[in-house]
């Protein structure tokens, strides 16, 4: 109580105590306000990671979260109208059309059936054929198999002189890889299965046992590895070869976790880089145990020109080689006030909105080709771009230093001139979300096998899922082209090789049809 009363004695007569007491528990508040946001954010983050949508699409209205309120809500009684009620005409709609299937491409058994007995019960004649025929059709399966191709070769002899015997060889297209009895088919099948279908090698080796013959799953991933190296690496570096040449590129990196880590017990963590081209609609993958700024130096070495990417700052212009520009990617920007719109959901929303007009106008211009898309931009997207700008100098100025909310702000005014820079040509995208969605296959699969078995094991992945990312890009079928890669490139001509990626050997394959 004296202490109390002294406290107060010495701030009365001492104002300046006073104000430095105020101001001292003025800024205590302002850190605690700025720590409660903070972890408010993280909450957040947790939550929507475990239980809320990964879709960054908006909602605007929950027809669910709307049904939940209006059935908690009591019932209100209304007493009957004294009028006649009115008679509401709905007005008739039309059903949409089924999709007509398309089965020209299935092959067809024709099965006929006859009546049991075609003699009329009246006279005793013949029946004859009349109108037209009712066909049925039903859509069947027919299991996988194995079978065994046995290739007889016989000696033949002069039978006088018996000096010459001849042998026919094997043809190139049989038993890709020497001292192996996988054939092109199978080993297509296991590496698609795995990698764009995603199913982890002990699940292949049950599916193969159902069928009559256990292939052990070291086998098979000898046989990825044997195939990878004999074949594919060649295409993968023609495939990088042409995607470096292009002027504007997409890239992006994710995580594989590593089964050959330092630390016994615990996986490394490796990454995989990933550019993508635009226009021709070329994925390629590099597999690197850093993340460094050094690796995007020697992933990215020879190519000049854009490169749009997040902020990360390995992929710094530093770090890559001269005479290549930076494009920002507006979803990452995008992503940032989604993660800050429950604590600050005004400011947040208002950004969104004016970023959504942005994606809103993009949308209207698919169709158009870059020098009119550029048109348009500077018409209508550029004013729009302004309205941005402003809007965030204004949250910058405040805004608390710490708040979540200002580094979101900050996190897009220092690359700004890097987003202007997007509305300078009508070929640019608004962000990297093209590279991104050609990862989706690597995280689902990242689900089913979990890790990589080795570093070697990693970059071998990488190779593959070049391939098969810009197989798919092309809307070619991975299964077709690796069997039919498998069978002809030993008679390939080498200085001819980059005829076998996937789109050109599309291309090509039109030709000969």
């Amino acid at each position: 109580m004296n202490d109390a009363h002294s406290s107060y004695q010495e701030y009365t007569a001492n104002p300046a105590v006073l104000i430095k007491f105020i101001e001292d528990r003025d800024q205590e508040i302002v850190a605690r306000d700025q720590e409660i946001l903070r972890l408010q954010q993280i909450i957040f983050k947790l939550a929507k990671g475990q239980y809320g949508t990964q879709s960054e699409r908006r909602q605007i209205e929950d027809l669910n979260e709307q049904l939940r309120l209006l059935l908690e809500q009591p019932p209100t009684v209304v007493a009957a109208p004294a009028v006649a009620p009115t008679v509401i005409e709905v007005p008739a709609h039309t059903r949409a059309a089924r999709t007509k299937r398309d089965f020209s491409k299935l092959p067809h058994t024709i099965i006929e059936l006859t009546p049991e007995s075609t003699t009329c019960k009246c006279c005793g004649k013949e029946l004859v054929k009349i109108g037209t025929e009712d066909v049925s059709k039903e859509l069947e399966y027919v299991p996988a198999k194995l079978l065994v191709n046995q290739y007889v070769r016989p000696r033949y002899a002069c039978g006088s002189c018996k000096n010459e015997v001849v042998q026919a060889s094997l043809p190139d297209e049989v038993k890709p890889l020497s001292r192996s009895i996988a054939g092109a088919g199978l080993l297509s099948q296991i590496l698609v299965s795995k990698y764009v279908d995603h199913l982890p090698l002990h699940r292949q080796e049950q599916m193969f046992a159902r069928l009559g013959f256990e292939i052990p799953r070291k086998s098979m991933c000898e046989w990825i590895g044997r195939v990878v190296e004999e074949y594919l690496l060649r295409l993968h570096a023609e495939l990088k070869k042409e995607a470096l040449k292009e002027q504007y590129l997409l890239g992006d990196e994710t995580t594989i976790k590593v089964q050959d880590g330092e630390v016994e017990g615990k996986c490394h963590q490796g990454y995989l880089w990933g550019m993508v081209s635009p226009k021709k609609e070329v994925v390629v993958f590099e597999y690197s145990p850093s993340r460094a700024g050094s690796v995007a130096a020697e992933v990215f070495k020879g190519f000049t020109g854009v490169l749009q990417t997040d902020l990360y700052a390995g992929y710094n212009t530093v770090m890559l080689p001269d005479k290549v520009e930076r494009l920002a990617c507006l979803a990452h920007v995008r992503r940032k006030f989604i993660e800050v719109e429950n604590i600050s959901p005004r400011e947040a929303g208002m950004t969104l909105q004016i970023i959504g007009e942005l994606y809103g106008l993009e949308r209207k211009w698919q169709s158009l080709e870059p020098p009119q898309r550029l048109e348009m931009r500077r018409k209508k997207s550029v004013p729009v771009l302004a309205k941005l700008h402003a809007h965030l100098q204004g949250l910058a100025e405040k805004t608390l230093p710490k708040a979540p909310l200002m580094a979101a702000v900050q996190y897009a005014l220092v690359q700004w001139h890097e987003i202007e820079r997007i509305f300078e040509s009508g070929e640019y995208h608004l962000d990297n979300n093209m590279i991104e969605r050609e990862m989706r296959p690597i995280a689902v699969g990242r689900k089913n096998f979990l890790f990589a078995g080795s570093h070697e094991g990693a970059k071998r992945a990488a190779v593959i899922y070049s391939l098969f990312a810009t197989a798919r890009l092309h809307k070619v079928n991975p299964l077709e082209w690796l069997k039919d890669v498998l069978k002809t490139m030993r008679g390939h001509p080498v200085n001819d090789i980059a005829a076998l990626l996937p789109h050109r050997w599309k291309n090509n394959r039109a030709l000969k049809a």
